[in-house]
């Protein structure tokens, strides 16, 4: 009797503890959880704001009369800021990197583009947003390091919820800026600090601080991959691939609602349209992947690319619903070529994969901001849309390139 006695004593016992270690791993979870939205959430702020002042510089034209080379300058500073400093900070970050920074990051960019609606001489509007641009170099190498850590045994998992939140801000700001500033002037972009400044008060709250991240360490045989001089052929046209993206989205982004408005669209309509072509872009990504997975990444390249043809002709040939309709198609186009284009540089750099993304996502970004200074000076010299029909240009080019790239099973080999 004792035994048996002792024996469900000893399983009471277990059961208990059983009980009480679930209980702090459920509790952990949820502290995991609770960080991973917190950092997506100011995730989503940092897109916004880098978002913020590109959808309404057409309103900066009447108050400081930028012209559309200025206006291209200023989106390329932004672009540039955010991407060629990546790298970089990047580098600094693996070295040094505190989790706090990043709710800095936040704070430093909600403030410096919120102001950008008072500044009234247009090399002081570059400055004040090329040093808050800078933010945003820091948050996304840090919060992807961040998301990753908290992800555990679902990395993947973690990182598309970090990234498709963030995704969704570019689609926000146009729709929310827009009718405000025109209702209220551009002074009232400083109230917009407001929601950057509660999220960093969140992202405290939740503790990101107290993350700990360890840099992933790799063996010095993998560190440094050699290429062919195929794999540099074949990486530089995704490159430019990606590049032409950058240019086509972000020429859109900043002169979309003016081009609308030349074909007769009202102002509000023109911002919806937008969000709805930004909004179509993240979209785009998740459909880019599927289509990927399965047909292949060449055949996905050259599906969306070949779609982006058609768009671009509807956005410069017509007026029209066709000319709105273009624009929604082209954010899925555009999106949905990222993911393979991503894909074939991994496959091309399969042992620095974080290499290869930095190529295609931070170098062509800084690629396609300079390429956006020469089509904004195209435009002012021959109009906005005949320098939005230039875009044809490097639009067929980048179909071109992507029926050169090599298939699947010979992209390593070249």
């Amino acid at each position: 009797m004792l035994t048996i006695g002792k024996g469900g004593m000893e399983m009471g016992m277990g059961t208990g503890m059983d009980t009480e270690q679930a209980e702090v791993t459920a509790e952990k979870e949820k502290g995991f959880l609770t960080k991973l939205i917190a950092v997506s959430v100011g995730h989503f702020f940092n897109d916004f704001y880098m978002n913020l002042v590109p959808p309404i510089l057409f309103i900066f034209v009447s108050a400081m009369g930028l012209s559309l080379s200025q206006q291209a300058f200023i989106a390329f500073v932004i672009t540039s800021s955010g991407s060629f400093a990546q790298p970089f900070i990047g580098y600094i970050v693996d070295k040094r990197g505190k989790p706090w920074l990043l709710t800095l990051s936040l704070v430093w960019i909600a403030a410096w583009m919120s102001i950008s609606g008072i500044i009234t001489n247009y090399y002081l509007l570059v400055l004040v947003v090329g040093v808050g641009a800078l933010a945003s170099a820091l948050y996304h190498p840090l919060g992807s390091a961040m998301a990753v850590k908290l992800a555990k045994n679902s990395r993947g998992r973690s990182l598309s919820v970090f990234m498709t939140i963030g995704g969704f801000a570019a689609s926000v700001a146009p729709v929310v800026t827009i009718p405000i500033v025109e209702r209220f002037g551009l002074t009232a972009l400083v109230f917009f600090v407001i929601p950057g400044l509660v999220t960093a008060l969140f992202m405290h709250a939740a503790q990101i601080h107290k993350v700990a991240l360890l840099p992933e360490r790799t063996e010095k045989g993998k560190q440094n991959e050699k290429l062919n001089r195929k794999s540099v052929l074949w990486l530089s046209f995704l490159v430019f691939i990606s590049s032409s993206r950058v240019l086509v989205r972000g020429f859109l982004i900043t002169f979309g609602v003016q081009i609308m408005m030349l074909g007769k669209w009202d102002v509000k309509i023109a911002g919806a349209v937008l969000s709805g072509y930004l909004f179509a872009n993240s979209f785009g990504t998740i459909v880019g992947g599927i289509a990927n997975d399965a047909i292949g990444s060449k055949r996905a390249l050259i599906l969306f690319n070949g779609l982006t043809v058609l768009c671009m002709l509807a956005i410069v040939m017509t007026t029209g619903y066709t000319m709105l309709a273009g624009f929604v198609l082209m954010g899925i186009a555009l999106g949905g070529s990222n993911t393979a284009n991503i894909v074939m540089a991994h496959e091309l750099l399969p042992r620095n994969i974080n290499m290869a993304t930095g190529l295609i996502m931070g170098m062509s970004g800084g690629l396609g901001g300079l390429l956006m200074l020469l089509f904004g000076k195209l435009s002012d010299l021959h109009g906005l849309m005949a320098g939005s029909m230039y875009l044809m240009i490097p639009i067929l080019l980048t179909v071109l390139s992507t029926l050169l790239l090599p298939e699947k099973k010979n992209v390593v080999s070249g």
